[in-house]
């Protein structure tokens, strides 16, 4: 699969998911309970775009998703490796908040995937915009490639994912008076606006991430010059991408990630 057959492909489903929620007055609606989440109908019918656009291609493929784990679409040995999350984001679109995504990354390895593995990623926000890397050769909003350098700010802006949690990290309190705080509800799409530079950092310490909800925006993010790692500064890239329960930090600017991991720690 070459990277355009995958920008159409996650803007398929990105469309798929907007007529969806047009035809719909409850777009919230739950189809399965979890242990700690719920999949909405919205998720599954994000799936089955994915599904159909993989037969459409003519593509097999080994899948890993969210709502349905690791699958292998397609009646042939698979060619290579989707990870996708139909709707990051979920609990914005069943509310109506226009800020979530559908992220889908790609690796020609077929087997225990890591995130250093990943050659291209597409994050598609319900607003029409496209975010998409590849390898080596950058990453692009909208077709524009994404500068390699942080924006000057005066005040930092960082998204900061503690709620659920027993205690929150005294660094996380210490952040809080020196920063302005966001909290937008789309991990995959938060990246991406570090990535562009309209939030400085990100972190989430909530041990709750999965692979397949940061590996297209964790290429788009490396890609356009940014730093991620866990709370103690240790790198992703060997990290297999069915990984789950982690955490991370992330920013655009080197010397704000080597901040906030100090503080952290």
């Amino acid at each position: 699969m070459n990277n355009n057959t995958l920008i159409e492909i996650a803007q398929e489903i990105r469309d798929t998911i907007k007529n969806y929620m047009y035809s719909q007055e409850d777009y919230g609606e739950i189809v399965k309970k979890k242990k700690r989440d719920v999949t909405r109908k919205i998720d599954m019918v994000a799936e089955n775009a994915l599904e159909s656009a993989l037969h459409k291609h003519g593509f097999s493929a080994n899948v890993i998703s969210e709502e349905l784990g690791e699958r292998i679409i397609g009646s042939r040995t698979p060619e290579f490796t989707l990870v996708f999350d139909p709707v990051d984001g979920t609990t914005n679109a069943s509310r109506g908040i226009p800020f979530f995504c559908t992220s889908l990354a790609y690796s020609k390895t077929t087997d225990k995937v890591t995130f250093g593995e990943i050659s291209s990623g597409v994050v598609c926000d319900i607003l029409g915009n496209t975010y998409h890397a590849v390898k080596n050769k950058g990453a692009f909003l909208n077709g524009k490639r994404i500068k390699n350098e942080p924006k000057p700010s005066i005040k930092k802006v960082i998204s900061i994912y503690s709620y659920g949690v027993p205690y929150i990290p005294i660094g996380i309190l210490e952040l809080q008076k020196n920063a302005i705080i966001r909290i937008l509800g789309s991990i995959a799409l938060d990246m991406s606006f570090v990535a562009i530079g309209s939030i400085d950092g990100l972190i989430d310490v909530r041990d709750f991430l999965s692979g397949y909800d940061i590996s297209a925006s964790y290429l788009i993010l490396k890609e356009a010059g940014g730093i991620i790692t866990d709370i103690n500064g240790n790198d992703y890239t060997d990290m297999d991408v069915n990984a789950t329960g982690f955490s991370f930090v992330c920013a655009k600017d080197k010397e704000l990630h080597s901040k906030i991991i100090s503080i952290l720690q």
